[in-house]
């Protein structure tokens, strides 16, 4: 087998390349299938029947004439969970500010260039926005934003649980007013969204298989195109022998096919879990873990990238370690293999968990839409079980080609050094990515050769 190795180097390459495009089939879900139409298709349905309900439920008519409508929402933390908004929710932070939408409409004249003067009352005491946006020189129609403080100038917390009701006052000249007039909306407690309303939309097997086809083929498309370096360089690394010698190489071959196999499965096992906790997550907290995804991503960024770094070390210190040119026993060989096992699932974990937190914004923004918005951790876990299975499912036909090619398991068994050596170069390198923040700088390099966008 040896022989068959060395003086076959062209044979090896077309072997080694098949299994990389057996790798790469996932791909075909992108080329083929519009991910952000078939997210649409399958989940607008029952997000826009849950988002009308809570829409319907926190909005309050100020003054509707032939002449002048005017109506203000109040969006809670609640609301972005339900409706399609979550794009703004880093912004507008709902966790910390009292957050209304005003919507006026004029049929007589026209709306001032200037907004509207806004205040809360909530109790005895008024309080202005902090921020406001809305379009200039609307003329007819206007949609603006105002944003509260839940915490009034000394610190202390605006608590309009207690006070039991909330009134917003929005004044301006409407109709050639010569003075401001004035309109209120109010909103008595509790202002939570009823039980009714927030009950899981039905989403069939067959839809949570879709949400997961969309998300292959759109927004986690740049992460996996990485993740599959990091795959071969994991089977690479990790299926070696340290330190055994040339001749012994047709003894461990049918070790090696074996190791592949363990650390295949322990790869997928982990970007799998790993993204099925992400999606239970985003199901059962909603607009909570954008949050928490725009406020720590850069963080957890960091740590995955310092974890995948020191793996890659390690893969280095093990390829200096002659453990299997000692005495290959049954004992020896099965605490390398459990050792090496652990190495590939922190690996995969670490590596996924980084691009996630990479392309965390668009991630949770789309299951917070289209998974979010039903309120549940089963169906957000069932949908990245379904995006990962469509990944993990190449990645084990590719592990089990590689592991039945006897010239491969031999330049494996031959060449254990150079392959530990190679692979903790691409995986230090893949760390100091995701610390440097240069993630989508890599993806941007090979999109173009792929024609995807």
């Amino acid at each position: 087998m040896h022989t068959i190795a060395l003086r076959n180097p062209l044979k090896l390459s077309a072997l080694v390349v098949i299994g990389v495009l057996i790798a790469s089939s996932w791909l075909i879900v992108p080329y083929y299938v519009q991910g952000t139409q078939l997210l649409r298709s399958v989940g607008d349905n029952s997000r826009m029947i849950k988002g009308a309900g809570v829409s319907r439920y926190l909005t309050r008519s100020l003054v509707r004439s032939p002449q002048l409508e005017i109506a203000a929402t109040y969006a809670s933390s609640e609301y972005f969970q339900f409706v399609d908004r979550a794009a703004v929710i880093g912004n507008l932070r709902p966790d910390l500010n009292h957050v209304f939408f005003v919507s006026e409409t004029i049929h007589r004249g026209e709306l001032g260039t200037a907004l509207p003067g806004v205040e809360l009352h909530v109790g005895d005491e008024s309080f202005a926005p902090r921020e406001s946006s809305g379009p200039v020189n609307p003329e007819h129609h206007r949609v603006s934003v105002f944003s509260f403080p839940k915490r009034g100038a000394n610190g202390s917390v605006i608590d309009i649980e207690d006070a039991g009701r909330m009134r917003l006052h929005v004044s301006d000249n409407y109709l050639g007013s010569e003075r401001p007039l004035t309109f209120v909306g109010i909103w008595d407690a509790p202002y939570t969204v009823p039980d009714d309303l927030r009950a899981s939309a039905g989403i069939t097997p067959v839809a949570v298989l879709a949400l997961g086809a969309g998300l292959l083929a759109s927004v986690l498309t740049p992460c996996l195109l990485q993740l599959v370096v990091m795959f071969g360089s994991s089977i690479a690394a990790f299926s070696t022998l340290p330190g055994a010698p040339a001749a012994q190489s047709r003894n461990v071959t049918p070790y090696i096919r074996r190791k592949i196999m363990t650390v295949a499965g322990a790869f997928v096992l982990g970007f799998m879990a790993l993204y099925m906790v992400a999606g239970a997550l985003i199901g059962a907290a909603g607009y909570r873990a954008q949050l928490m995804f725009a406020e720590y991503s850069r963080t957890v960024a960091v740590v995955s990238g310092i974890i995948v770094i020191l793996m890659g070390l390690w893969v280095g210190l093990r390829s200096s370690r002659a453990q299997a040119c000692r005495i290959p026993t049954a004992a020896n060989l099965r605490t390398l293999s459990r050792r090496d096992t652990i190495g590939t699932l922190v690996v995969s974990i670490g590596f996924a968990l980084g691009c996630t937190a990479c392309f965390g914004g668009a991630i949770v923004g789309t299951l917070l839409v289209y998974v979010g918005a039903i309120g549940s951790a089963p169906i957000g876990a069932g949908v990245m079980l379904a995006f990962g299975a469509g990944v993990a499912i190449p990645f084990m036909l590719a592990a089990w080609y590689v592991s039945s090619m006897d010239s491969i398991l031999a330049f494996i068994g031959n060449h254990s050094k150079a392959l530990n050596l190679a692979s903790m170069v691409v995986i230090v390198i893949f760390g100091l990515i995701l610390v440097t923040d240069n993630f989508h700088v890599v993806s941007d390099m090979i999109y173009p050769y792929l024609g995807l966008s």
